[in-house]
């Protein structure tokens, strides 16, 4: 692989960060590096401490974006210099994990699953020549479910799902990416009379990772419905999938990509 950016080195010491004690963010740092880049022992320190500042930076607005997001900051760290850091809640399995183990198809099923029970009429697309498309969904109601509403006011839903490993995250690219396609298959569902023209639509990019704080940004911007790992599986449990989920874990281990 190439040379890490820092970004990418900060989700490596989120997933390496065990230990709900304090641990010197440069070690952590190290050993996180060292199971992923083929470098000597040597080069890794001298990386690390050329860039741990840089680093703990990306850590600490990382820990500001989730109060954005609506999450739970799951780990600390300390303005000391050299930076000390530590893991809030202790790691345990998770349905996160779960959702981690299934088949990338599968995980789609799932992203349908939820909208589903949310009230939309919920499908995945094909598997071939999809377009990046993975799911989609109509008749979201947008307002509270006690309140009427014109059906050709309710919500569409165009997905991509991404059911990646802890550290692979989601890059800026990939959600452009995603952007493009998602705005030509609402053209051709609109064409298809499939949907209204001016129905509202959202359009969601779904992972068992997390985005790279660019794709953040990115997202945030353009007013994607994205979700990373901690907060789809935190949906699945509130609604009532945990039983599916794990169903699904337990016929099929593939390896993660």
């Amino acid at each position: 692989m190439g040379i890490p950016s820092t970004q990418i080195i900060a989700l490596w010491v989120q997933e390496e960060l065990a230990d709900t004690g304090w641990s010197p963010l440069r070690s952590v740092a190290i050993a996180a590096v060292r199971r992923r880049w083929t470098k000597p022992e040597e080069a890794i320190e001298e990386f690390v401490d050329d860039h741990l500042g840089y680093i703990a930076e990306v850590l600490r607005n990382d820990i500001a974006d989730r109060i954005i997001d609506g999450k739970i900051a799951d780990i600390q760290i300390d303005e000391e210099t050299p930076p000390y850091i530590r893991r809030i809640f202790p790691r345990r399995p998770t349905i996160l994990d779960k959702l981690r183990r299934i088949d990338p198809f599968e995980f789609e099923r799932v992203c349908a699953r939820i909208l589903q029970t949310l009230g939309a009429d919920a499908a995945t697309t094909q598997r071939t020549a999809d377009g990046g498309i993975d799911f989609t969904a109509t008749k979201l109601k947008i307002v509270h479910g006690t309140l009427p509403m014109p059906a050709s006011c309710h919500g569409v839903v165009i997905g991509q799902a991404k059911r990646y490993k802890e550290g692979n995250a989601i890059s800026e690219t990939k959600l452009r990416e995603f952007v493009g396609a998602s705005v030509l298959k609402r053209h051709r569902m609109s064409t298809e009379s499939a949907i209204a023209p001016l129905m509202p639509t959202l359009y969601a990019f779904w992972t068992t990772s997390d985005l790279e704080p660019n794709a953040k940004k990115y997202a945030r911007s353009v007013g994607l419905w994205y979700m990373d790992g901690v907060t789809l599986s935190a949906y699945a449990e509130e609604l009532g999938l945990t039983t599916y989920i794990e169903g699904l874990a337990e016929s099929i281990l593939p390896k993660t990509v």
